[in-house]
């Protein structure tokens, strides 16, 4: 019988704020994930061309470039558009939510975040 190694899931996080960013990164790390940083979002479409992320974790409310319009560009792009990504956010009313999925994102976590419920979260969406 063959040894079967299941390769490491690699999410990459997008996050302004360092200490958010830190926690994200430490409890998906603790969950057994390879994760990836951005500190905004000008470097992330190269970032996954080269990298070809599982699942992308993104903050909405970032400077510059929102996550909202970061999306649009990620779905534009061929090689881009298949990656999942979550949104990590305070924006949590149904008509938020319906603006997310409506821009793109294959789904939400609402902030703050509880590191066990994060954890299950991305795990339970991986495995969807």
């Amino acid at each position: 019988m063959a040894d079967t190694v299941e390769r490491t899931r690699t999410i990459l996080v997008v996050e302004d704020n360092v200490l958010m960013r830190k926690l994200f990164v430490r409890c998906l790390e603790e969950g057994g994930f390879t994760v990836i940083e951005a500190s905004d979002a000008n470097s992330v479409l190269a970032l996954m061309r080269e990298m070809a992320p599982d699942l992308v974790v993104m903050d909405i409310v970032m400077p510059g470039l929102s996550g909202l319009d970061l999306i649009r560009q990620i779905r534009a792009e061929a090689a881009l558009a298949a990656t999942p990504v979550l949104a990590v956010t305070n924006l949590a009313t149904p008509a938020d939510k319906r603006r997310l999925a409506e821009a793109g994102f294959d789904g939400h976590v609402s902030k703050p975040i509880k590191p066990k419920e994060f954890q299950a979260a991305v795990a339970g969406f991986l495995a969807a």
